[in-house]
């Protein structure tokens, strides 16, 4: 008799970065590891109406639904009524962000499925974490009620270091502290081989900063950097930087420009990218990338610019100590520390004082054995789906 399909079923939203984020890639890797048809299911709205409906091999499914980051039970019903259809015909089921949402599904999941398996990706601040006040739903939840919607979590994947062991001590309870799992987000390598993205050689690399992000977005702290580049010495370096800027921000640009004229052909901003292919070509003709945010989870950036071999300089938000090995490979700067940083690129980037070869190889070198979606994909596997790998 044939061996029945996996089925591996996201609820998720969708836009035109979403399918290269590890939202989407986590279930993709691990539905591809284990041979299972993938499903992710998004409400459609008028800025996604014109996805096909496979990308990779995966099933995109529109449904009509309001549901939309902040949460509220009237605005979910959609995806409720999704969960209790299909429920039993769902073997994995994947949800984003330990919140209302991701209780709620997972708990109507289980009642329905008792065999199915949920996982919850985290997507958490190491630093938010250690904050967690009266506040948090989960600490207003009286301990039974919290205990037994948690245990419809099976597994729940967390990026760092620094948070797995905040979570492993029992922050989160004692339920979540054993099922726990530290996955990074990584670089898509089979996306860069399909795209014949190459990784240029140290000798190759530009004297580039590359930044990218959204650009004046509160959390990304891009004031910190224009503060940092007033009035330096840049040499024959440049800065670019990608992504929408917002509109509060393009003040603060202009500012910046008008006070540093010398400096219009040398920090330039490009707007947004949406093409992989022209945006890894960024990464990997730069020598170095910068993160100035004031807080993170675990950005997708990093993996992506260590795959190229950047030299990161980034502030001590969650990630960094864990993608540059603990200051190893890149530079760390304290969060707002203006001075440190205009320092640090005056006096090292721009002057060539850094050995880029040597952190080029470092980069390279750590990627290969940490951050890379295939092995950490076959690393879960091995230790948490092994009965389901022989389904």
């Amino acid at each position: 008799m044939k061996k029945k399909k996996l089925n591996i079923t996201s609820l998720f939203y969708l836009d035109e970065s979403i399918l290269n984020k590890d939202f989407f890639l986590v279930p993709f890797f691990l539905a591809k590891r284990l041979n299972a048809d993938f499903n992710f299911i998004y409400p459609q709205n008028k800025n996604n109406e014109s996805y096909p409906p496979i990308h990779r091999g995966a099933n995109l499914i529109p449904i009509k639904s309001d549901s939309e980051f902040t949460f509220s039970l009237w605005k979910e019903r959609q995806s409720i009524y999704y969960i209790l259809k299909n429920a039993r015909k769902i073997d994995i089921l994947f949800l984003v962000w330990l919140d209302p949402r991701s209780i709620l599904l997972s708990f109507l999941y289980k009642i329905l499925n008792r065999k199915g398996y949920c996982i919850v990706k985290g997507d958490m601040d190491a630093n938010e974490l250690n904050a967690v006040t009266s506040n948090n739903i989960l600490s207003r939840m009286k301990q039974n009620l919290k205990n037994k919607l948690l245990k419809s979590i099976d597994l729940l994947l967390c990026e760092t270091l620094d948070s797995l062991n905040i979570i492993k001590d029992g922050i989160l309870g004692p339920v979540l502290s054993s099922r726990v799992y530290l996955l990074p987000n990584c670089f898509d390598e089979e996306n860069r081989l399909e795209l014949g993205i190459e990784v240029k050689e140290s000798s190759e690399k530009e004297n580039i900063v590359l930044i990218v992000g959204r650009i004046g977005a509160d959390t990304k702290n891009h004031s910190m950097m224009l503060k940092a580049l007033d009035g330096i010495r840049m040499n024959d370096w440049r800065v670019i930087v990608i992504g929408n800027v917002a509109d509060h921000f393009k003040q603060e640009v202009d500012n910046f420009y008008n006070q540093n004229p010398d400096l219009k052909n040398s920090v330039s901003f490009i707007g947004p990218i949406y093409s992989k292919k022209e945006l890894w070509q960024y990464f990997s003709k730069s020598k170095v990338f910068l993160m100035t945010s004031v807080k993170e989870g675990f950005p997708n950036v990093y993996p992506e610019a260590l795959r190229f071999g950047c030299y990161i300089i980034s502030t001590k938000v969650s990630g960094a100590m864990d993608i540059t090995d603990n200051g190893h490979v890149g530079k760390l700067i304290e969060v707002g520390d203006v001075r440190a940083l205009k320092e640090f690129l005056q006096d090292e980037v721009f002057q060539n004082n850094i050995d880029f070869t040597s952190s080029y190889h470092s980069a390279i070198e750590l990627s290969k054995n940490k951050f890379l979606w295939n092995p950490n994909m076959s690393k879960l596997v091995e230790a948490k789906f092994t009965h389901m790998s022989n389904f």
